[in-house]
């Protein structure tokens, strides 16, 4: 399961939860579109009615804009049928500390360059982003700086890298890292990742990697940091309300 949609079936980020009266299947959104059917033994006609009027309907579902974690293959079907509907493949890792060499090291940094973890200064500062820290999946600043694990790498009191876990949930924390332009390409990423995942497993977390296929620099530095390919996936980004004619639900 993804931490972004645990999280939201376990109260600690927000979301929307459409369940079956029949059995366990139930759609799942958070607050910024991500979403994912989680099924039963066997299929709720009745359910799977009602999903389809509810991605048909303007309203019910926020956002308006859905990011489908591993559709069902029934339902990929149904969406491939659209040329709206975007359909991409997503790589999901696992963190082995094993191959992690790092690991046990003593956290270092280029000279002028200061690692942080986040503070509320430290939040203003990152700001620059615009990634909507304290919003975006985390419900405050306070929620985000108590919960999100970040870690910043500072120069002259600006944050110019960040890694952060968009969601906790059942011991796993996704990762997510950001890095000031003008200060890429020299491994900063790298550097406040490792830190990141360090504090992770000091807190009892396992960091989780997820990006897409096509995402080379991302795949490269998931394995550097010591994450393991486990699965690929397909990942379906579309529109709300779905028109029932065109996407034949």
């Amino acid at each position: 399961m993804f931490p972004l949609i645990l999280a939201v079936l376990e109260g600690s980020q927000r979301g929307q939860v459409f369940a079956s009266d029949k059995n366990g299947a139930a759609f799942v959104v958070g607050n910024f579109g991500f979403s994912c059917l989680i099924e039963a033994d066997e299929v709720d006609a009745s359910f799977e009615r009602g999903l389809t009027e509810l991605l048909a309907a303007r309203g019910p579902v926020r956002p308006s804009y859905l990011l489908w974690y591993e559709p069902p293959p029934r339902w990929q079907t149904k969406l491939d049928a659209s040329e709206s509907v975007k359909k991409r493949e997503r790589v999901r890792f696992e963190f082995r500390k094993e191959g992690a060499s790092y690991f046990d090291e003593t956290a270092s940094c280029p000279a002028g360059f200061e690692l942080q973890r986040m503070t509320p200064q430290l939040l203003a500062s990152a700001e620059k982003f615009g990634l909507g820290l304290e919003s975006r999946f985390w419900s405050s600043a306070d929620d985000f700086i108590a919960h999100g694990l970040g870690v910043c790498l500072v120069k002259d009191g600006e944050v110019v890298s960040l890694c952060y876990a968009a969601a906790v949930a059942d011991g796993l924390a996704e990762v997510d890292v950001v890095t000031d332009a003008q200060f890429r390409g020299h491994g900063l990423g790298t550097i406040v990742t490792q830190e990141f995942n360090r504090r992770c497993l000091r807190n009892g977390k396992s960091p989780t990697w997820d990006c897409f296929d096509y995402n080379t620099g991302s795949l490269k530095l998931a394995e550097r940091l010591g994450f393991v390919e486990v699965r690929r996936y397909p990942f379906y980004s579309f529109n709300i309300p779905l028109d029932h004619k065109e996407h034949k639900i």
